[in-house]
């Protein structure tokens, strides 16, 4: 694996199908959805894009209200049958993203391998992302590391983004790592 530097004019969020009918039933769910919150408002303190998609919303439900309320109301929230999303962020200006959302050992995997061989550099953040199963979610992870996708966590991508106490942004987000 080429290591990389996450930079904050480069980088995008994706968070993947975190839908109303399937979160409540994937592992360390409360814990899942704090780190996915923190990671999107840290996003939007760094004006990164942000893209949240949906798996069969029919099915599955919309995004899960907290996300929604976060995102605020100008957020879109491209639908999809494909368990990759790289269909709907490849053309988008990011050349690193970053991904948090579910299922890791479907749609995270997919769209990771996927982004990755469309020449994209991406970091999955193994404390928001989860499976049903935790065996699923452990093997998901295994794959990706032996696939050379990077896994980080939450606050390691914030502070990687900022490089320096002295980004004028660091108060606003130490608050936020802080809370």
């Amino acid at each position: 694996m080429r290591t990389f530097r996450l930079n904050s004019e480069s980088a995008g969020l994706l968070i993947v199908d975190v839908q109303e009918r399937l979160f409540d039933h994937v592992e360390r769910s409360c814990e899942v959805m704090h780190a996915i919150l923190k990671m999107a408002r840290g996003a939007k303190i760094l004006k990164l894009p942000i893209v949240a998609t949906e798996q069969y919303p029919q099915g599955l439900g919309p995004t899960i209200s907290q996300i929604k309320n976060c995102l605020g109301p100008e957020q879109i929230y491209p639908s999809k049958t494909c368990f990759s999303a790289v269909e709907k962020v490849a053309d988008l200006p990011p050349t690193q993203w970053i991904i948090v959302g579910i299922e890791a050992h479907v749609c995270i995997l997919q769209t990771a391998k996927d982004l990755q061989a469309a020449g994209k550099q991406v970091v999955v953040l193994n404390d928001a992302i989860s499976s049903r199963s935790i065996y699923d979610f452990s093997t998901a992870i295994a794959e990706m590391r032996d696939c050379g996708i990077r896994i980080s966590s939450v606050e390691t991508v914030l502070f990687e983004l900022m490089r320096d106490a002295s980004h004028p942004l660091f108060k606003e987000m130490s608050k936020l790592l802080k809370g």
